[in-house]
């Protein structure tokens, strides 16, 4: 019988937990939902099950397809001034984490935002609706597998496109990974469950983020961008069938632009 290499083993590691630890916050947050003063839940027949894995490239090609919108125009304009914005402090900051001892808290980081923890997660939190015939739970867990497999061409493509050079060495580094998975994850949260959710999530990303920074494999400016990315592979999955809908809307005005956010 072949034994199970390192590499397997520290995976069902990290996943483990995870898988555990988002599928028991989703339904923490849904409970906690229902024992509030929240309208009547919808039938179940609003919340249909996509079948994420069997349907994997059809859901894909879907999601591709709904990548152009104008909300995701505005989330991009966004992330990339905030990008450009701090792409002044990309060498200082590299030459700050390069000087630093190992850190503690950063696997941390490192585990969560890894793609197959994150993709691990959001099969976990599908099959727990599936094995407890919870029509939301499911829908859920499967926006969440297609903004990861979403996510993951997204960001794949543009490591290729770009090939941006690391600061500690090797290629690939514009967008982070790491970073646009759990943001990609934050975003689907925030959709359904709103801000008292998304907040804590989005938390958890930059959090992830900035490990990545502070390991010394990222720039800033891999992980401003990185998160943008995931944000509009989540946003784009749960568009039209999330809980609640927040609408960006460029508008001109007399003085220039202004963008709006309206809820819905």
């Amino acid at each position: 019988m072949r034994r199970r290499g390192p590499r397997v083993r520290t995976l069902a590691a990290d996943i483990l937990p995870a898988v555990l630890s988002q599928a028991f916050a989703i339904t923490v947050a849904l409970a906690l939902q229902a024992a509030g003063q929240a309208p009547p839940p919808p039938a179940a027949s609003a919340w249909p099950d996509d079948r994420p894995i069997t349907h994997l490239l059809t859901n894909l090609v879907t999601d591709l397809g709904h990548l152009p919108s104008v909300g995701n125009a505005a989330i991009l304009g966004i992330g990339g001034a905030a990008t450009l914005a701090v792409h002044p402090l990309d060498d200082n900051l590299a030459d700050w984490a390069g000087r630093q001892p190992s850190s503690s808290y950063t696997s941390f980081g490192r585990a969560i935002g890894d793609g197959w923890v994150q993709g691990g997660a959001a099969v976990g939190v599908y099959v727990a609706g599936r094995v407890a015939s919870d029509a939301r739970l499911t829908h859920i867990g499967s926006d969440l597998v297609r903004a990861q497999a979403l996510n993951g061409v997204l960001t794949t493509a543009l490591k290729v496109v770009v090939d941006r050079r690391r600061p500690s060495g090797g290629n690939h580094a514009f967008p982070s990974g790491h970073t646009t998975a759990a943001f990609a994850s934050a975003a689907v949260l925030q959709s359904h469950f709103g801000w008292r959710t998304g907040i804590p999530a989005y938390a958890v990303a930059g959090f992830v983020g900035w490990t990545r920074v502070r390991d010394h494999v990222h720039w800033l400016t891999d992980v401003a961008f990185g998160a943008t990315v995931g944000t509009i592979a989540g946003q784009t999955v749960t568009r039209g069938h999330r809980a609640r809908t927040w609408t960006v809307v460029p508008a001109k005005t007399a003085g220039g632009f202004a963008i709006y956010v309206t809820r819905q």
